[in-house]
């Protein structure tokens, strides 16, 4: 917050991130919290982490030293910035561009527990997940463990009574190239989705999250959302951008 108070007084111009999607949002949240209604500056997503799916959505590749230098580059040389403009979600008191518990959160608890992040870990945990699945398998199954709780979107409350996952997300991708969030093209809007089925159910669905299109699947709901409440039984884990959060009963996303 220090350093975020000192940067809104000079004013900056951009502000470089060299971190990865959780770092990008710890850093985000302290700033908004502190810049209040000044706009920020302009955000460069350095793509220096472990997961850079919220930097890859946005159209940013290379490496943190190519991209700091074409940064810099065009800054001195007053070279206009290619720029994209992506809505952020505020999740209770954080802010971010993916959110997720149940099977989300449990996938990347799976991803971290095999040490060193790389895309080859996270498609090993996906493979294996959906292996176990086509058996209902333990895996799958402690995966997919149901949430009891309410969710309401825009106003109006989702059938289900349990969920298997709830998520939303701002951006285009969820990770691995799956264009989950198709309704984050508005940028008015976030993408909010939550089911409720078992593992073995889920795999008929895959090719069509993996496409961006709609399942059609009955026990999916999905919608674009302005605001998504969610009420749970008991406390659930969360995850935002990768960042791994403490559990709590009670989500406010807007």
């Amino acid at each position: 917050r220090g350093v975020a108070e000192r940067f809104r007084e000079r004013d900056i111009d951009i502000l470089a991130l060299s971190g990865g999607d959780g770092t990008n949002h710890r850093t985000l949240t302290a700033f908004l919290q502190v810049y209040g209604d000044k706009p920020l500056p302009k955000i460069a997503l350095l793509r220096g982490g472990t997961l850079n799916t919220v930097a890859y959505s946005c159209g940013v590749r290379g490496t943190p030293e190519k991209n700091i230098s074409n940064l810099l580059f065009k800054y001195h040389e007053d070279e206009e910035f290619e720029t994209t403009q992506v809505t952020l979600m505020k999740i209770n008191d954080y802010y971010g561009f993916i959110w997720g518990c149940g099977v989300i959160y449990r996938f990347m608890d799976s991803y971290y527990q095999l040490g060193q992040g790389s895309p080859l870990n996270a498609a090993w945990i996906l493979a294996h997940a959906i292996g176990s699945a086509v058996i209902n398998g333990r895996f799958a199954c402690r995966m997919f463990e149901r949430m009891a709780g309410e969710v309401s979107v825009n106003g109006k409350k989702w059938p289900f009574r349990n969920y298997s996952a709830i998520y939303a997300g701002s951006v285009k991708y969820l990770g691995l190239n799956f264009r989950v969030f198709y309704h984050a093209q508005d940028p008015t809007k976030f993408h909010a989705v939550g089911f409720s089925m078992p593992p073995r159910n889920v795999l008929s669905y895959v090719p069509m999250m993996f496409l961006g299109r709609p399942s059609g699947c009955p026990n999916l709901q999905e919608e674009a959302a302005t605001e998504m409440v969610i009420e749970l039984a008991e406390p659930q884990p969360y995850t935002i951008d990768g960042d791994m959060h403490e559990p709590v009963d009670r989500f406010v996303i807007t």
